[in-house]
């Protein structure tokens, strides 16, 4: 199904059948699907992570300011026109655009990211991403943020940090006149789209799908080309791989297998580029047995036969990562090879030198049934989880499983639905788990994700630090690096944290996915690809650039 094309004005119910079509009323759609859903709802909180913030972060909700991870000296100013950092790295200041309005006429102003802060603050469990300082546990970085005039606003924090702005600078500020009277926001389903992007309106609502239409009042609404989002209701990867290969989506942002035979082939208007992405790893459960034992671990790493992995589970589309520091080559300017080269081995497939590591370590077969037990005698059984459809992962955990069983490691494997496996994450009721790992312009927030202590409390983890391992010397590296401007005692501070990483194994690395990017030429151009890599290609959200690169596009003429 073309997704440019003529729709068509309906006077009478739809009951009547009756129709008139008139090119007056030509509207230009564009059809994505960045995160699957069994059936929509009419949810559009920015903050419910559950699903709903896929569809309105960045296209309605717009952050201050948008990283370019893979360009740093080329960022996107948003509701901020420029930034700078205090004399004292104390303080980032942020200079806002100037005539921005909500989509209900409102205006935007320093006191609606000032109340997006105090909101945050009066509702902890309500996920803005503000790093809040808790003077009572003295953790966290900002203190306050300051209204200095309607169009400067100051972030103070706690301590010196210059790289504050990576958790500020993405937050989506909320319209005062709206939030302030919601008592539960976690809740609150934000019936109403009320934003300062350049698509807010909603509409065509249904189970299958809805419709999120251009913003008449946006800043730049003149120069926006498409004049609606389309987000079709799919559940799987392989749903959304078969409806753009068949043409009934635009720009997808999933797994594929065997692409030039599955997908290019089928229509030259199929496309797709899959460039070297975040790392991935096998987030382990280290607050029980046997994942609280780092030789158990090191025998885990050293029995996975990662070359098949990449070869074979992944179809050749991933990318072999060099060493055990939860991150592949994304950051290789950053990586010492000097000082991580006596870590290597951990990554070379040695199922008998991981027998080895089991036996000296007690983890024996005690009780005769074949597999290996405790050093206590007690039984080894554990689950790898991924969510089912992830047809990449699903091999590489079915391939992770084998390695085990080939040592004498009770390991099977999980494939919960996908909404399942993500509601279970925040519990910490789980052995072991496939993860990615967050990017971004250097590796300090990557690793700050995965360690920071505060992401690890049961009930509320992080994704990024389901290992649940407190390290404090990567805490105070990753500290230091933050207090410095200096890029050369950075990059000396980050070493010390990959070591730390490849000493204590709170994970495993496996390989660097691609950032999986398909799209279709038959409706729009001017799309990414490898000779012109402005920015990160692909959709999920997270990836703040994709409304750059939606904005980017130019419709075919029909």
């Amino acid at each position: 199904m073309s997704r440019l094309r003529l729709l068509t004005l309906l006077t009478a119910t739809a009951l009547t059948g009756t129709a008139l079509t008139s090119a007056a009323n030509a509207v230009v759609i564009i059809r994505m699907a960045p995160v699957h859903t069994d059936a929509m709802v009419e949810n559009y909180n920015p903050y419910n992570l559950a699903g709903p913030h896929a569809y309105v972060q960045d296209f309605a909700y717009e952050p201050l300011w948008i990283d370019n991870v893979w360009h740093p000296d080329h960022d996107f100013p948003a509701l901020a026109k420029s930034y700078e950092l205090g004399s004292d790295l104390k303080s980032v200041t942020y200079h806002l655009q100037e005539g921005v309005k909500w989509s209900d006429g409102e205006p935007f102003s320093a006191s609606d990211v000032v109340f997006t802060f105090k909101y945050a603050k009066a509702h902890p469990d309500f996920p803005v991403g503000y790093d809040i300082y808790n003077a009572e546990a003295d953790t966290g970085s900002l203190v306050n943020v300051v209204a200095v005039d309607d169009h400067t606003v100051r972030f103070e924090l706690k301590k010196p940090d210059s790289l504050a702005r990576l958790n500020i600078g993405p937050v989506f500020p909320l319209p005062e006149h709206i939030w302030k009277d919601i008592a539960d926001p976690a809740n609150y389903a934000n019936p109403k789209v009320v934003a300062t992007g350049p698509f807010t309106e909603v509409r065509d609502f249904s189970r299958n799908s809805f419709k999120l239409c251009k913003n008449p009042l946006y800043r730049e609404a003149a120069d926006v080309k498409i004049d609606c989002i389309e987000y079709p209701q799919l559940s799987d990867n392989l749903q959304v791989i078969a409806a753009i290969t068949n043409g009934d989506l635009d720009w997808a942002t999933d797994g594929i297998t065997d692409p030039d035979v599955t997908f290019t082939a089928k229509s030259a208007d199929n496309h797709y580029w899959l460039p070297p992405d975040a790392g991935t790893n096998l987030q382990l459960n280290t607050t029980k047995a046997p994942f609280n034992n780092l030789e158990f671990r090191k025998a885990m790493s050293m029995a996975i036969d990662r070359q098949t992995l990449v070869d074979v589970a992944t179809f050749g589309l991933t990318t072999p990562a060099k060493y055990p520091i939860g991150e592949g080559m994304f950051y290789k300017d950053w990586i010492d090879d000097a000082a991580l080269a006596p870590y290597q081995y951990l990554m070379n497939y040695d199922p008998e030198a991981a027998k080895k590591v089991l036996d000296d370590a007690g983890f024996i077969d005690k009780d005769g049934d074949g597999w290996r037990d405790e050093p206590d005698g007690t039984p080894i059984a554990f689950s790898m989880e991924v969510p089912a459809g992830w047809d990449d992962w699903v091999n590489t955990l079915q391939t992770v499983s084998e390695n085990l069983q080939d040592i004498g490691i009770n390991a099977d494997m999980k494939t919960p639905d996908e909404g399942a496996w993500f509601d279970n994450i925040p519990t910490g009721n789980f052995d072991v788990y496939i993860m990615w790992t967050n990017l971004s312009s250097t590796p300090w927030f990557t690793y700050y994700s995965m360690f920071n202590p505060r992401s690890m409390n049961p009930g509320t983890l992080n994704e990024q630090a389901m290992h649940q391992m407190k390290i404090p010397a990567i805490e105070t590296d990753l500290a230091d690096i933050s207090a410095t401007a200096d890029v050369a005692v950075q990059k000396a501070k980050i070493t010390d944290v990959m070591k730390q990483v490849a000493e204590n194994l709170p994970l495993i690395t496996l390989f660097s996915n691609p950032a999986w990017y398909e799209y279709s030429t038959r409706n729009f151009t001017g799309w990414p690809d490898a000779s012109n890599a402005w920015a990160r290609p692909n959709n999920p959200s997270g990836v703040h650039e994709r409304v750059k690169v939606l904005l980017s596009l130019t419709p075919v003429a029909k």
